[in-house]
């Protein structure tokens, strides 16, 4: 059972990543996200915000099962971990009353760039993941 939530959250994860990258990639050239982009990045940024933790949970309650994870593994998962909370973070800092307009400048650039840092890190994670269970 375990094993089922790891893989379902882990699916969907890429799946709202792959919604979340492509609804920003207009920002990489200087446009902004705005209208029904901006609502369908909001809606996949909410199954990450559930899923992430789910998924980090049920991750780590496997570890006490008797097969092992490789190194590259779990860097992978610790990345996914460290940039997803940061591109959480930094949107969540940004909505609370406390940053000046720079500083939500600079947070949104921030959440942008953890963003696609998350996204690479889930990418390495769905690799080690399944290469493992392939040579297991």
């Amino acid at each position: 059972m375990l094993s089922l939530i790891r893989n379902v959250s882990l699916l969907v994860l890429v799946i709202a990543t792959g919604a979340l990258v492509a609804t920003a990639l207009p920002t990489l050239w200087g446009g902004h996200l705005g209208g029904a982009t901006l609502r369908f990045h909001m809606m996949a940024s909410g199954a990450v915000v559930v899923l992430l933790p789910v998924y980090a949970i049920a991750r780590l309650l496997m570890r006490r099962l008797p097969a092992t994870e490789s190194v590259m593994e779990m860097g992978a998962f610790r990345t996914l971990l460290i940039f997803g909370i940061a591109t959480i973070a930094t949107m969540f800092v940004c909505m609370l009353p406390v940053a000046s307009t720079d500083t939500m400048h600079e947070l949104v650039e921030l959440h942008g760039w953890a963003g696609l840092a998350m996204a690479a890190a889930i990418a390495a994670v769905v690799y080690t993941t399944f290469t493992r269970e392939k040579t297991a």
